[in-house]
């Protein structure tokens, strides 16, 4: 063991431990004591022995530092909109773990974290925070900062689940979707049309912004190929899928579609705003006044309410999962299964009264109205009885 002894500015001892490997100097501390100079330099040793050893500088990096580095590597490495997600939900960490240095967060402060998030927001939305810190923690483990990834440990917490799906689907009702086409027209006919095609067609917001003139075709039917996609500040990409899709158009969806096409060149998008411009969501939102107009819905509600009524119609639920680009048709089951269930529903109960036995049928203040009869016998006949 290699102790250096010095006086600080006090008169007092200071002892420094340097800890070598390989031929260069890896870490190095100072102590008041000489004893416990000596014990870290043994801890050190052992750590680099059984290869835990982690230099003091890395572990003792800040989380707010470690967040900007783990955000800078992850650039270019995960699309924007991951980027994105993994830097918000790393802003709504807690603020004390700011200053606390990175080796220090335990599996516990991970818990508490979880926890408290699952008071205020969905189980889903917490569950991608965890996978976010998750992947910032494993960062630190491949630069050496920490032995282990404390959330690899910690169980997503229970809290209070939406264990339905359809719970979370709040599609347009026939009236909502009714009301809202009137309210819309009134103020922007041409963004109105937008509403009622996204209802009519299944398309998420960013796959209607996506969309070309090109990827319109008549044969064999009316129908519109969906590539591509593209939310709102974004770069143009494949769809959810990863796949193309065929969605074929009802003569309404197709004659707005048309009339949008006519006399413009393939390659223009098939949606644009009056001066010629992509769609915007926030714009459209304004042109539309959606806060005010969409009855409390969103605009991919609008991707529920064709899916819905595509499956009221009897439309094959496999054939449905192709039209709104889902992998599996499991997954449209999962999130429609309400909606399948509902003619069973009805011919159940149909059944049900059917083969109910025969009600009396009461007069609006409840008595039978054979009783009744009974009851009103002329004055003539009572004598005579």
């Amino acid at each position: 063991m290699s102790i250096e002894r010095r006086l600080n500015r006090a008169g007092e001892p200071r002892y420094t431990a340097r800890i070598k490997h390989m031929g260069r100097s890896v870490a190095a501390e100072t102590f008041a004591r000489k004893a416990d100079a000596e014990a870290w330099e043994r801890e050190q040793y052992r750590a680099i022995q059984f290869g835990e050893f982690i230099a003091p500088t890395q572990s003792k990096k800040t989380f707010a530092e470690v967040i900007d580095e783990f955000l800078a590597a992850r650039e270019g490495q995960v699309v924007p909109h991951t980027w994105r997600t993994d830097r918000d939900n790393l802003a709504n960490t807690p603020a004390s773990w700011a200053r606390m240095p990175i080796g220090t967060i335990s599996e516990s402060d991970v818990l508490n974290h979880l926890t408290e998030q699952l008071r205020t927001k969905a189980h889903s939305t917490v569950s991608r925070a965890r996978t976010t810190l998750s992947a910032l923690f494993q960062f630190t483990v491949r630069e050496k900062m920490r032995l282990r990834n404390p959330v690899r440990d910690v169980p997503m917490p229970s809290g209070e689940q939406h264990q339905h799906v359809h719970d979370e689907i709040n599609a347009f009702t026939e009236a909502e979707l009714a009301d809202t086409l009137e309210a819309q027209r009134k103020l922007n006919p041409a963004m109105a049309e937008v509403t009622e095609f996204l209802s009519l067609t299944g398309l998420r917001w960013s796959e209607l912004r996506a969309s070309r003139i090109a990827h319109l075709q008549d044969l064999p039917y009316p129908l519109l190929v969906v590539t591509r996609a593209q939310s709102d500040g974004y770069a143009e990409k494949g769809t959810k899928s990863k796949r193309s899709r065929r969605v074929p158009l009802t003569r309404r969806a197709y004659e707005i579609a048309k009339q949008r096409a006519g006399g413009r060149r393939p390659n223009e998008y098939l949606f644009v705003s009056k001066t010629g411009l992509q769609l915007r969501g926030n714009l459209f939102r304004r042109y539309v006044k959606w806060t005010h107009t969409s009855n409390d819905h969103t605009i991919h509600d609008l991707r529920h309410y064709a899916a819905s009524s595509w499956l009221r119609a009897g439309i094959p639920v496999h054939q449905v999962a192709a039209w709104l680009g889902h992998r599996n048709p499991s997954t449209t089951l999962r999130i429609y299964a309400h909606v399948l269930g509902e003619e069973q529903e009805m011919a159940a109960i149909s059944r049900l009264d059917g083969k109910s036995p025969v009600h009396k049928e009461y007069t609006s203040d409840g008595v039978d109205p054979n009783l009744r009869a009974a009851q009103e016998i002329d004055p003539g006949e009572e004598n005579v009885l």
